[in-house]
């Protein structure tokens, strides 16, 4: 049975800083991986519109996007958690009464809530994101408005308790820092991505592994049997992980397959 690959993206495939790019060290390694015959897949937060060009053009094997809400495998849809209208039109009323600014995330689009400026959330979301999506980014007033999963920001007079008691119930909050939260429908993650494509592939865990860098990494890490954590990493994750590995810009990625004897 061929190994199953899963790459978180930011601090793990691409770089951190502006420039956004994958080390000529993890290209090589992931290529040398597939000839291999082993199988390599993006695991992200990211739904699939707001993944850079580049990887999506590299050659992956399948994509599991929006922390498991969104998998592709050889190019084709497999698997589409989708939240209602309805639903979507109510949560996004709710954040903006509790005084929430929020990235709105569907597979193919994003929308905005929320006020720009040098340094706000939302200019950052905007000039990042903007260049990756098919499609402008949208307004909540937009008559297609819905998303999969949505990322918030927060200040000291948005009523965060409330926002709590009510997406507590139906999301998975992931915080990014001190005023970031990412929210999941609840019974998804990176771990059911890789669950999913496990099962149709008829593999085991023992075959799966998991590499990342951060929080919304952990419950793929702690999953699958084989986990590796960047030497880049937030320190809550080098005691979940199998094996540390050097940083992403110093052959980190290469280094691991070349540990488990995987290139």
């Amino acid at each position: 049975m061929p190994a199953l690959l899963f790459f978180d993206i930011d601090g793990t495939l691409i770089t951190l800083d502006k420039r956004h790019v994958m080390p000529e060290s993890t290209k090589k390694a992931l290529k040398r991986a597939k000839e291999k015959g082993h199988k390599i897949f993006i695991n992200t937060g990211r739904v699939k519109t707001a993944i850079d060009k580049h990887l999506l053009q590299f050659g992956f094997d399948g994509l599991v996007c929006g922390c498991g809400t969104y998998i592709e495998y050889e190019g084709k849809e497999i698997f589409h958690q989708r939240i209602s209208k309805d639903k979507c039109v109510e949560y996004a009323g709710k954040l903006h009464h509790y005084g929430f600014e929020t990235l709105y995330e569907e597979k193919d689009r994003l929308f905005i809530d929320g006020k720009y400026g040098p340094g706000t959330f939302m200019n950052f979301i905007y000039d990042y994101f903007s260049k990756n999506s098919d499609y402008p980014i949208e307004k909540t007033t937009s008559p297609d408005f819905i998303f999969d999963k949505f990322t918030t920001s927060y200040n000291d007079k948005s009523h965060i308790d409330e926002f709590e008691k009510v997406f507590g119930y139906d999301f998975n909050l992931i915080p990014h820092g001190p005023v970031v939260i990412e929210a999941v429908p609840k019974g998804y993650s990176k771990a059911t991505g890789i669950e999913f494509l496990m099962d149709k592939l008829g593999a085991s865990v023992d075959d799966c592994y998991a590499f990342g860098d951060s929080i919304n990494d952990m419950e793929m890490l702690e999953y699958v049997t084989h986990s590796i954590a960047m030497g880049n990493s937030v320190d809550e994750i080098f005691d979940a992980v199998e094996y540390k590995t050097t940083d992403i810009e110093d052959n980190g990625i290469a280094n691991a397959l070349r540990h488990y004897g995987l290139i």
